[in-house]
């Protein structure tokens, strides 16, 4: 996704008092693409939303849209729209009249309406129920209409703001799809704020990990998964496993530490720690090895497995090592994780490529 990002944003700061939401934060989205902002409660992703659409007006820092300066432009101006957690549908109107509502408010032509109408309700799946009623609908088919809505006045950014929230499991899941679908069909850019790494991991093309109103970390999905910048990254995006420790040597593309336990680790790192210095392993749960006991290997511990559960076809147990650490191991049918029992004597272990040695 090469050339002017559509969406920009240089150095901004937002503060209420002596707290400050966003700071000196920049980040840009290129067209087309779906982008999610990722973090929990209170580190400035709501507040950074609020910045794109207009609804707050940063304290320092210009916000660009498609090369134009829009910092100062109030929400109306902007070719922006947002889908609000609540979908905010009016009750006494149709579907319709609810899709509709933004193109007649511009005074657009009737039939320009009812094409575009319809054209929505195709995109969302919902054609022939335009003539029904919010309170007649579930909850997955309000959230299409207030999909549509948002899409009608064909936006070039749409901002979404905890878009499933209010969904069950299962319809939260196929309408992540629907979305993902709606996003490549319109050609618009997405940028959904969640706290749910699931959601953003499924839909986004790339995701910022949000922290104390900055962004710890950019990428696709995937690298942000297997090549946390941050502990908090590490811990935030995923299950994962640390061990802390000091290094006491480098290995190539790694270190080696010790933990203070009586296990050496050795990992991958980023970056070059002095020798001493404290740094967080990072190993994910699906990346840690069961063996029997006595079979030689590097980067591991014997342990007594406590738990056990079986969960959409991966085994999950937690085993406590014999340093005292308590560590998450997950394992599939097919890599044996149904023949491991709770309390059985087993040595867990881990390639070091497999693993982040973190410095933050």
């Amino acid at each position: 996704m090469g050339g002017a990002p559509l969406l920009r944003l240089a150095r901004v700061t937002k503060a209420y008092g002596h707290l400050v939401a966003v700071r000196d934060l920049s980040l840009d989205i290129p067209a087309n693409e779906f982008f999610a902002l990722l973090g929990p409660s209170g580190c400035g992703k709501t507040t950074l939303m609020r910045l794109i659409a207009g609804f707050e007006t940063p304290d320092d820092g210009r916000i660009y849209l498609d090369g134009q300066d829009i910092t100062d432009l109030p929400p109306h101006l902007r070719p922006i729209n947002m889908m609000f957690q609540s979908y905010a549908l009016f009750p006494h109107m149709s579907v319709a009249h609810n899709i509709a509502f933004g193109l007649k408010q511009e005074g657009r032509p009737h039939q320009e309406i009812t094409a575009r109408v319809e054209d929505m309700l195709r995109l969302v799946q919902m054609s022939g129920l335009g003539d029904r009623r919010p309170d007649q609908l579930s909850g997955g088919q309000r959230q299409r209409v207030a999909l549509a809505r948002a899409l009608i006045k064909r936006p070039k950014l749409l901002l979404l703001d905890e878009p499933l929230a209010a969904l069950d499991r299962k319809l939260r899941h196929d309408t992540q799809f629907e979305l993902m679908q709606a996003q490549r069909e319109t050609g618009t850019s997405f940028v959904v704020v969640t706290h749910d790494q699931d959601e953003a991991m499924v839909m986004a093309h790339r995701m910022a990990v949000m922290r104390a109103g900055a962004i710890d970390q950019i990428g696709a999905p995937r690298e942000v998964y297997e090549e946390p910048a941050t502990r908090h990254v590490a811990g935030f995006v995923g299950e994962t496993n640390f061990f802390e420790g000091r290094v006491i040597q480098y290995m190539p593309g790694g270190v080696e530490i010790e933990t203070g336990k009586g296990l050496r680790l050795e990992a991958l790192c980023r970056e070059h720690p002095a020798i001493g210095s404290k740094v967080t392993i990072s190993i994910r749960p699906e990346n840690l090895r069961l063996s029997v006991p006595g079979i030689f290997s590097k980067n591991g511990s014997a342990g007594e497995i406590l738990d056990h559960v079986f969960r959409e076809g991966l085994s999950s147990f937690r085993i406590k090592l014999e340093t005292g650490d308590l560590v998450h191991v997950r394992k599939s049918v097919g890599e044996g994780g149904a023949q491991h029992k709770r309390g059985e004597r087993v040595f867990v272990s881990f390639a070091p490529e497999h693993a982040r040695a973190l410095v933050k």
